[in-house]
């Protein structure tokens, strides 16, 4: 409609992005495109998802939803489409980081796993890793250019999922040696705790850094103050776990040296 009534092309698009509903179904067929490219990468990636897998996924997605409108809520001034695109460009890349880590734990229960499971996994995680990788950098760079705008946010949740990411292919590392090892290796537990320890000390420094960041530009930055006094509570528990792991083991040493 928008071409039929202008001639020129920059015209007819200038008639569309001032249209309120021509806007609304053009990002309504955006939304739909994502979920089917979304399907799509499912069953290239992963296959067919367990119940489990769905019902943890449906949870995440509405705590990460909610957390956005937050996050909308305080960077309002610099909401656009632009932003808009970018938080469910986060989202999209949040699920698979989920999708991963849950697909990792699942390792723990077989003994068994075909060549096929490990390419998959494999090559999720490149795709994972680069995304991170290629999205906190321009973070870093447009903030660098432009000074605090609301690409901080983006920068620190991608540095989240990052870090998430690290910990995910370090234990998909140690499953995997354990099952070639049949399942019997005895300082698999021990390295995974000290992975998760690593884990929980790198996103509560990255949390401090974005509450202050956040707090200096913006505000109170709401939606993270739940995941931020999750993340101090785990750290806390693991440390207080560690201290008592090792009272225990020095214990046991003492009272059958053999």
């Amino acid at each position: 409609s928008a071409f039929t009534l202008h001639d020129h092309f920059y015209t007819g698009c200038v008639l569309l992005s001032q249209s309120g509903a021509a806007m609304m179904i053009l990002a309504n067929m955006g939304l739909l495109l994502t979920i089917l490219l979304g399907k799509l990468l499912v069953r290239i990636f992963l296959g067919q998802l367990r119940a489990i897998e769905v019902e943890r996924l449906y949870e995440q997605g509405w705590l990460a939803v909610t957390e956005t409108c937050l996050a909308l809520a305080i960077l309002r001034d610099e909401f656009d489409a632009a932003t808009l695109t970018l938080f469910v460009f986060l989202l999209f890349c949040k699920l698979f980081h989920w999708m991963l880590a849950d697909r990792v734990s699942f390792m723990e229960q077989q003994t068994r796993l075909t060549a096929l499971f490990f390419v998959r996994i494999t090559a999720l995680s490149l795709l994972l890793f680069s995304v991170d990788c290629l999205m906190l950098s321009y973070a870093v760079v447009n903030t660098r250019r432009y000074g605090a705008t609301m690409m901080i946010v983006f920068g620190f949740e991608y540095a989240l999922l990052l870090a998430r990411f690290m910990a995910t292919s370090a234990k998909f590392v140690l499953n995997a040696i354990d099952l070639a090892r049949g399942g019997e290796w005895e300082d698999k537990q021990t390295l995974v705790f000290y992975v998760e320890l690593v884990y929980d000390l790198a996103r509560l420094v990255v949390y401090l850094f974005f509450f202050a960041a956040v707090m200096t530009y913006y505000g109170p930055p709401i939606h993270i103050l739940r995941d931020l006094y999750i993340t101090a509570r785990s750290f806390y528990n693991r440390c207080r776990d560690w201290v008592r792991y090792r009272k225990a083991m020095q214990n046991m040493h003492l009272r059958y040296p053999t």
